[in-house]
């Protein structure tokens, strides 16, 4: 062999070499095991800063999971069995809503400066949306099923709470303030929005929306925008 050919398998060695360096897991503490899993949910009930539902919602909800690892025991109060494991994640959302008549509007956004009316028609519109979680397990994702829950019709479970569906039995839970045993809110922060498109109202075709639901106010504020869906009496 010459010095060449040596010189050359050499060099093509080192660039490899680097190559699965590049490539290798960061250091302890990463967040690391993504797991999905991907849910069709119907006939939601959508409640607005104004009380009641106005809307129902079809959408595909995905919920990704991180592990952050395990960690101190304090962060699992009470916990009699496995180790104190952290888990961050989201969801997203999308999808269609469609608005109740006679319930009140979502936002607080008014009509030509005009009051805000009730939802006088039924208005189907496009709806997106993000959700986060941090909490705690005494199970680590591998008790994570994502192919547990392919559809779920109606209101149960909570986004709140939504990961734990998808946990093998027997796995405890508790949100960044330690609440469990049922008191726990697995989630943080998330927005939502709602666009009724020009012409998606039969009856005021000149007239659009959008309403945006996001913390922390929760799309209390004129800001916010609104889903008017007014009848032909309010356009």
């Amino acid at each position: 062999m010459t010095r060449v050919r040596l010189a050359t398998l050499i060099a093509a060695a080192a660039v490899a070499a680097a190559v699965v360096l590049a490539v290798q897991p960061g250091p302890a503490g990463a967040t690391t095991a993504l797991h999905t899993a991907s849910t069709t949910v119907t006939n939601r009930d959508d409640s607005g800063a104004n009380g009641g539902n106005w809307a129902t919602d079809n959408f595909t909800r995905t919920l990704t999971l991180f592990s952050k690892g395990v960690v101190a025991n304090s962060n699992c109060p009470g916990i009699t069995i496995g180790a104190c494991y952290h888990i961050t994640g989201t969801i997203h959302d999308k999808g269609t809503f469609t608005t109740v008549p006679g319930n009140p509007v979502p936002g607080n956004g008014s009509l030509n400066g005009g009051s805000v009316p009730d939802i006088g028609v039924a208005v189907t519109g496009a709806m997106t949306g993000t959700f986060s979680f941090d909490f705690y397990t005494n199970k680590s994702l591998a008790a994570f099923d994502g192919t547990a829950v392919p559809s779920v019709d109606g209101d149960s479970p909570g986004t709140g709470v939504w990961p734990e569906q998808f946990f093998s039995g027997g796995t405890q839970f508790w949100d960044t303030t330690g609440a469990t045993g049922g008191s726990e809110y697995l989630g943080t922060t998330g927005s939502w929005s709602y666009t009724a498109a020009l012409g998606s109202d039969s009856d005021c075709k000149n007239v659009s929306g959008r309403w945006v639901d996001a913390s922390p106010d929760w799309g209390v504020n004129a800001a916010d925008g609104n889903i008017l869906a007014p009848d032909a009496a309010h356009c």
